[in-house]
């Protein structure tokens, strides 16, 4: 037995299960042995106090009558056979004289005895008077040595019974549990797939339980694991086949990515000449491109000019004539004032027309000057927005008279912005004039919408009208200088591409798209600027 509970003891099974055991057993032996304790003193005490109970009834009255009548021989018999008795260790009489009888050993720490006090009281036939008391200890310490004795002897008969039982379980145990399950972890780790197989089979075991189960999926699991060993090693050959294969590739993948970059490098150096020889082409075209353009704007402008100059010329070779007859016939004998007022007609007529002319000149000189975007530099003004485009949507229908058309401004009363104000009023004028003279007709029906709002430190304003829009065609030119649908009408090809011009020196951009509110044209302003919302409404 002390041979398998070694055995036992040094497998983790069956320490946990002894300490289980032990502890479980000692936790058993303390409850019961604290509750026969505890029971055994309450008995103690009940005898005690039983012990007063009889000396209450049967010698308080005893002991009055014998102080009543002095007998103190009496009273000192009581008191030797009052102290007999168990667990009583002291007695004490004392009689309304002042007079003591005491025998034993007095106590003065009350925690280790119980101590009670009886009045003595003499009874007559006719009268009940008290003459003294009665003290009465008994000693616990007796007690609490007879319950210690009781302690270690309940202990030590447990705790035989407890190694006794535990001896048995673990026996048990080992023959029935732990003996197996290390037979099975010795198989266990002595498996070799590489070896023969051999089944495990239980030492004089026919039992059919759980660890025959066990013993049977151990088995199928090696004779599994047998024949997945055997793939894997087939696979492992079939591996190393397909690697020496993968090897010969690279080979060959090095040797075509060697000859790719030697046919991609030269191929690189063909194009960089290629690019050289574009790039070269390019600059022709830039310069060729460059002189067209010079060209078109030559041309724009001689044919602007030479309109009005063509026309003024014309009106002072007129006029020249019309002097040398007007000369002529003052100085004639018979001149009549008929006709000196109808030559006088005629040169102021050419006055006019020269005046005329000479102000279109000037004023196609002004707008030639506003497409070259030179520019005065001027500080940057701080103004009201709405109070500004009401100013100029005022001005440009004025100008475009008798066009009329219904102009909604949405932005914020009270919201002020910081810009160059000339070119400001240059970019929306042109804009808004674009409206006015290619989208409205002089019906009753215009409507012109004018929206701003901030945007991350840009104002955002978009002006769109009711028009029939602008075809792809034409807006794909529409800010190039002197491109125009009306230039039999008078139009100058001048007007959106000073606003473009303007709108690039404020370092904004301007844009145009289809309207989806009023379905004709939309052109978005975005500049930079500085501003100040006094209100705290926001713009919609």
């Amino acid at each position: 037995m002390i041979r398998f509970h070694n055995k036992l003891i040094k497998s983790p099974i069956g320490r946990r299960l002894t300490i289980s055991i032990v502890l479980f057993s000692s936790l058993i032996t303390l409850m019961t042995t604290g509750f026969q304790l505890l029971a055994d003193y309450r008995s103690d005490i009940g005898r005690i106090e039983r012990a007063f109970s009889d000396i209450e009834k049967v010698n308080i009255n005893v002991l009055a009558a014998s102080i009543w009548v002095m007998d103190e021989q009496l009273l000192n018999t009581q008191l030797n056979g009052l102290i007999q008795l168990p667990d009583i260790t002291y007695l004490e009489v004392l009689d309304d004289s002042g007079q003591q009888w005491r025998i034993g050993e007095h106590q003065q720490k009350l925690t280790s005895v119980i101590q009670k006090k009886f009045e003595l009281h003499y009874r007559s036939s006719t009268d009940e008077m008290r003459v003294g008391s009665l003290i009465i200890q008994a000693d616990l310490n007796a007690i609490y040595e007879r319950l210690w004795d009781r302690a270690i002897l309940i202990l030590l008969s447990n705790a035989v019974k407890t190694f006794l039982v535990a001896g048995f379980i673990l026996l048990f145990v080992w023959l029935n549990i732990t003996r197996h399950l290390l037979q099975l972890s010795q198989y266990c780790q002595e498996i070799d797939l590489d070896e023969d197989f051999e089944p495990i089979q239980f030492k004089n075991y026919t039992k059919k339980d759980e660890f025959d189960q066990v013993a049977t999926a151990i088995n199928q699991m090696q004779t599994q694991l047998r024949h997945s060993f055997t793939a894997i090693k087939q696979s492992k050959a079939s591996l190393q086949d397909a690697l020496a294969d993968r090897e010969r590739l690279l080979e060959v993948e090095r040797s075509y990515k060697e000859e790719l970059a030697h046919q991609v490098k030269e191929r690189t150096e063909e194009l960089e000449q290629s690019l050289l020889i574009l790039k070269k082409a390019q600059q022709v075209i830039v310069e060729q491109e460059k002189m067209a353009a010079l060209g078109g704007l030559v041309s724009g402008v001689a044919h602007e000019i030479n309109t009005p100059i063509g026309i003024c010329l014309t009106a002072a070779s007129t006029q020249i004539i019309r002097l040398d007859e007007l000369i002529e016939l003052i100085n004639s004998q018979s001149p009549s004032l008929e006709q000196i007022n109808m030559l006088l007609d005629e040169y102021q007529e050419s006055c006019n027309l020269i005046v005329n002319n000479v102000t279109r000149a000037s004023e196609l000189i002004k707008k030639f000057k506003t497409v070259a975007a030179e520019q005065k530099q001027e500080e940057d003004q701080d103004f009201n927005l709405k109070s500004t485009i009401e100013e100029i949507s005022g001005a440009v229908a004025v100008m475009h008279t008798p066009k009329e058309a219904i102009v909604k401004i949405d932005v914020q009363p009270d919201l002020r912005i910081t810009t160059n104000h000339s070119l400001f009023n240059q970019v929306l004028t042109n804009v808004i004039s674009n409206s006015f003279a290619h989208a409205f007709s002089n019906e009753q029906n215009n409507q012109l919408l004018i929206h701003a709002k901030m945007d991350e430190g840009h104002i955002r304003i978009c002006v769109q009208d009711n028009g029939d829009g602008i075809p792809q065609d034409i807006a794909e030119h529409m800010f190039e200088p002197f491109f125009t649908t009306t230039r039999g009408k008078g139009g100058t090809g001048l007007g959106l591409s000073a606003a473009y011009n303007a709108a690039t020196l404020l370092k904004g951009t301007i844009s145009y798209e289809n309207s989806k509110v009023l379905g004709g044209a939309k052109f978005i302003i975005r500049l930079p600027v500085g501003f100040l919302a006094e209100s705290k409404d926001k713009p919609s």
